[in-house]
């Protein structure tokens, strides 16, 4: 939704697209102006201005803004969305190029100590049930050979109380 938002405002804005991109920008846009506003009201009022139906004008330099903008908000990276390529000219349209991420490292660093978490705990948990499991094996062939773990007692009748 995000790429098609971005391809239709650079369409419109410098290849003089007409009612259909407009149009297909409109539909990009307003299905994912929700989650864009969530994260970033302002943002949102900006995309939805330059691609709302019966926009007078659309700059694709300040859709491209606002969208980037949310990206950490939203999960999203820029490698995630890429840009626009022209494939006439094999390389991007000028100013849709991919954007860079302002820190990869904070999203590695998250990566990695979930992951450690996830590892830890499945590790944790795993080796409590092969404990249990062995503990219950074992008390099982203790039943079968006659000598179980656990007894029942018997009270005498000759003590009373």
């Amino acid at each position: 939704m995000i790429q098609g938002s971005l391809r239709y405002a650079y369409k419109v804005d410098k290849l003089q697209g007409g009612e259909k991109e407009k149009a297909e920008g409109a539909a990009f846009a307003a299905a994912v102006l929700p989650r864009v506003h969530a994260a970033n009201n302002e943002a949102a009022a900006k995309i939805y201005s330059n691609l709302r139906v019966g926009a007078s004008n659309t700059n694709f330099q300040e859709v491209k803004a606002a969208f980037e903008s949310v990206y950490p908000k939203l999960g999203l990276t820029c490698a995630d969305i890429g840009g626009l390529w022209n494939e006439a000219g094999k390389g991007y349209y000028p100013g849709m190029e991919p954007c860079t991420d302002a820190s990869n490292t904070e999203v590695v660093t998250k990566t990695n100590s979930t992951l450690a978490i996830a590892l830890g705990s499945g590790s944790t948990f795993g080796a409590l049930f092969a404990i249990a499991l062995i503990a219950i094996l074992y008390m099982r062939s203790r039943e079968k050979q006659g000598a179980p773990v656990f007894k029942t007692s018997e009270m005498d009748s000759s003590v009373k109380a």
